[in-house]
């Protein structure tokens, strides 16, 4: 590994030990603390007066639930899906059910592309890695749990090998389930192998026809090979199921400037 490389992997484990320990047991006060008392100190929110009075009604009761719920919902609105996942993640914690850790884990996962600080995005993996180990601690069979569980090893970590491993493994116990073959093909595409990313990808829409994420990725594995003609037909299949009229119109762009 270059130089560079060794200097960005330390950075990291400096930052995971700096707020996990040894662990993977999230801190008292973590990153997404320290970010939300920025905000708030630095920036006119909406909602700011509702976020500080549910923010003090918990130091009165920190067990209680319902104004993690809505601080949770506050801030995913806002724009900061991290701040809402970190609440999502102390109700788990306090209700102790699988459900409630596997829909904190998702919460991590969906917002790793929210904020690419490097603190953020070590305390997003770890938070997720947590949730969804959590589950399975829980609930050792938990198929989504073990699929989130490979997808942040694949993303968010320097052992995407581990995760890749463990998507096997499930490809070999479910070998037509719509997440692990997307997983993988993603997988593929990131490794140029858009042959078996194409295979992946139809296995995905053979079992969900209307998965709109499928379908691009498909077509993008399709210009890979210089399938012009398979793009076009795979982006034509995606009309109507946008429901955004400004990307239906950059599709359409697209498919006119391939066919010109």
């Amino acid at each position: 590994m270059k130089p560079a490389g060794w200097v960005i992997l330390a950075g990291i484990a400096l930052v995971a030990a700096l707020y996990f320990g040894f662990s993977n047991v999230p801190p008292a006060v973590s990153a997404f603390d320290d970010k939300r008392t920025s905000l708030l100190d630095s920036l006119e929110l909406d909602n700011e007066e509702t976020i500080r009075s549910l923010t003090q009604s918990l130091k009165g009761n920190p067990s209680d639930t319902v104004p993690m719920d809505s601080l949770s919902h506050i801030w995913y609105h806002l724009g900061y899906p991290d701040i809402a996942a970190d609440y999502d993640r102390q109700i788990a914690d306090l209700k102790g059910h699988p459900e409630a850790y596997l829909m904190a884990g998702n919460s991590f996962y969906g917002a790793f592309p929210s904020d690419t600080s490097q603190t953020i995005q070590v305390n997003l993996v770890y938070g997720a890695r947590y949730c969804f180990e959590k589950v399975l601690e829980l609930d050792p069979g938990n198929l989504d749990a073990r699929i989130g569980l490979a997808r942040v090893f694949v993303q968010g970590t320097n052992e995407p090998m581990k995760g890749i491993g463990m998507l096997r493994e499930l490809d070999a116990e479910y070998p037509e389930n719509p997440d692990v073959n997307m997983e993988l093909g993603r997988f593929s595409m990131m490794s140029g192998q858009y042959d078996r990313a194409i295979s992946r990808f139809l296995t995905v829409l053979n079992k969900d026809s209307l998965n709109l994420q499928a379908h691009f990725l498909l077509a993008e594995s399709y210009m890979a090979v210089g399938d012009t003609l398979l793009t076009i037909e795979t982006l034509e299949k995606t009309r109507g199921l946008t429901g955004d009229p400004v990307l239906d119109a950059q599709v359409r762009q697209y498919i006119e400037s391939l066919t010109n």
